[in-house]
């Protein structure tokens, strides 16, 4: 007997059988529909993560004022802000950063000055407003991912010229401005802080950031100035604790903050007390991507259990199937039908079960991951990879559990099989 006859005689026997195939189908169905569904959603929780995190300068090279270890101490982490400048002789002078660009022209896109910010607040004709004051220049906000809505953002001669300008927040804007434009761009707030105001003039509305995923957007209403005015503003002393530099495109990291390192430990030399560490988060973002897979991947074989639960129904069916048709085997056999053949006719039988079971399922879950990931933002198609191993093992399971009812119906004696009633 040839395949095709099997997969006819197969086809046969389960239309004869609906209900029964159904409810057979129905536990591959769920299985592989929720192997690819937590896939599809992990992968989208997965992509939005990182893609957040890459606009929020992950991937940056930062350059970090810290006390100077002891010879015991262990190697610094770059999560644990230990020992930050303390007075203007130890914080990286202003000048620093056109000097990088200089230097480093060609290596880097982008030198971000701001940190912290100050709360204060906003005071408009009609309302207040709690908001923290940030001190910027004018890469902090693009390369922070911070997209505007209205006007523009800061730029260098706003930071060279201590312009008081600011660029505020959406609930700035909908709360002081009743979200007008024309009543926001060049109008004046003022931010109170300690009891002292200053008058900023608006040049600039950014847009909401897009929440969702497991780094979502921060609820704090942010008013950006230039760091020049807000320095003046919080009496703060000049220099920086931090700077965040990125790498152009093609640039090889680890080469440019080695680089990067020299230079600093030369800015540093007579600094007994501090020094610059040069830190990244590329590290960090691959462990995090290991661990997001790993978590898939073990909530997916919770779902694969429903797989191992399909095949065992399908073998139980199987195996009555074999008892209701032993005369219709006996008879086969009587007839000529080799041992392999009746073996053929049911394993393949379990196999189209399990690979109709897993088309559907395969469907199912996608439609049912792409709903689920776009309610948190970010649709996600299922994974390619993820599909085949789903398929690969469905069809495992239906050779595993298909073969023992197959191989004993292919043992029956066919003077027996004749006889039975």
């Amino acid at each position: 007997m040839s395949l095709a006859e099997s997969i006819l005689l197969a086809l046969t026997s389960l239309r004869s059988n609906k209900m029964r195939a159904l409810l057979t189908l129905l536990g591959v169905i769920i299985g592989i529909a929720s192997v690819i569904g937590i896939l599809t959603i992990g992968k989208a929780l997965q992509d939005q993560t990182l893609n957040s995190l890459e606009s929020l300068g992950a991937n940056d090279l930062s350059a970090q004022v810290e006390e100077r270890p002891d010879e015991d101490s262990p190697e610094p982490d770059m999560f644990a802000f230990s020992g930050a400048a303390n007075s203007s002789g130890n914080l990286i002078p202003e000048e620093t950063v056109d000097t990088l660009r200089d230097r480093f022209a060609g290596s880097i896109t982008g030198i971000s000055v701001g940190g912290m910010g100050t709360q204060g607040t906003l005071i408009g004709d009609t309302a207040d407003l709690k908001s923290d004051l940030l001190g910027v220049n004018e890469d902090y906000i693009w390369m922070n991912g911070v997209e505007m809505n209205y006007g523009r953002a800061i730029t260098q001669d706003d930071v060279a010229a201590q312009r008081p300008v600011a660029v505020i927040a959406p609930d700035t804007f909908n709360t002081l401005f009743d979200a007008n434009p024309n009543l926001a761009l060049g109008s004046e707030v003022a931010f109170e802080l300690n009891g002292q105001e200053t008058f900023l003039r608006v040049i600039g509305v950014y847009k909401e950031a897009a929440a969702g995923g497991l780094v979502g957007s921060m609820p704090t209403v942010h008013t950006y100035t230039p760091y020049t005015v807000a320095n003046d503003i919080t009496h703060t002393e000049d220099g920086f604790n931090t700077l965040s530099i990125r790498a152009a495109q093609g640039v090889d990291q680890d080469s440019l903050k080695g680089s990067l390192q020299t230079y600093f430990d030369a800015l540093y030399a007579n600094n007994d007390s501090h020094h610059v560490a040069m830190l990244d988060f590329r590290k960090q973002i691959e462990e995090f991507n290991t661990i997001l897979g790993a978590m898939s991947l073990g909530i997916s074989a919770i779902g694969g259990i429903s797989l191992l639960v399909g095949g065992i129904g399908v073998m139980n069916i199987m195996l009555v199937s074999v008892t209701e048709r032993t005369r219709e085997i006996g008879v086969r056999k009587a007839l000529g039908a080799r041992r392999r053949d009746i073996r053929r006719q049911l394993v393949v039988q379990a196999m189209i079960i399990f690979f109709i079971g897993g088309i559907l399922g395969v469907l199912l879950g996608g439609i049912l991951g792409l709903i689920m990931s776009s309610a948190i933002g970010y649709i996600s198609l299922p994974p390619l990879s993820g599909i085949v191993i789903a398929l690969v093992f469905s069809m495992a399971i239906g050779l595993f559990f298909g073969y023992y009812p197959a191989n004993k119906a292919a043992k029956l004696d066919p003077i027996d099989a004749l006889r039975y009633e």
